[in-house]
């Protein structure tokens, strides 16, 4: 567990440094732009599937500013187990003058592989991830 809370404060820490803000002297040419994890508040699908057969499971979560937008889904294998992946949802700010919402989202997360096994799949959360165990069959 000390190696994922480390991993994803490590990728946590890049993001932050590739975060840009750059404002001139003039306020109408300003520009801001950061990239950031949401947490994941549920993950509904199937916990099955079969080789080569993708399953979607729905992800939600929450932005909290109308200049945040979702980008995609990051994925991280365990080095040591290569059937534990790490997902986060990570989310686009773009803009200097935004407002607060509490918007609840909804996408969909595509799983497949082409090797049977056990998968344990790992949402970020803001305490522990949500684990969603899919079962893929020959």
């Amino acid at each position: 567990m000390k190696t994922l809370k480390f991993k994803f404060i490590a990728v946590f820490a890049t993001v932050m440094v590739l975060t840009a803000c750059s404002l001139s002297d003039d306020s109408a040419s300003a520009t801001c732009f950061s990239q950031y994890y949401v947490a994941t508040n549920n993950v509904i699908g199937a916990d099955s599937t079969k080789v080569g057969v993708p399953v979607t499971l729905d992800v939600v979560f929450k932005t909290t500013s109308s200049c945040e937008a979702f980008s995609q889904f990051i994925e991280e294998a365990e080095v040591s187990d290569n059937k534990i992946i790490n997902i986060g949802a990570l989310v686009n700010k773009t803009g200097c003058e935004c407002t607060t919402t509490n918007t609840t989202l909804n996408k969909p997360y595509s799983f497949i592989t082409n090797f049977p096994g056990t998968y344990t799949l790992r949402f970020i959360t803001a305490t522990e991830p949500i684990v969603k165990t899919i079962v893929v069959s020959p």
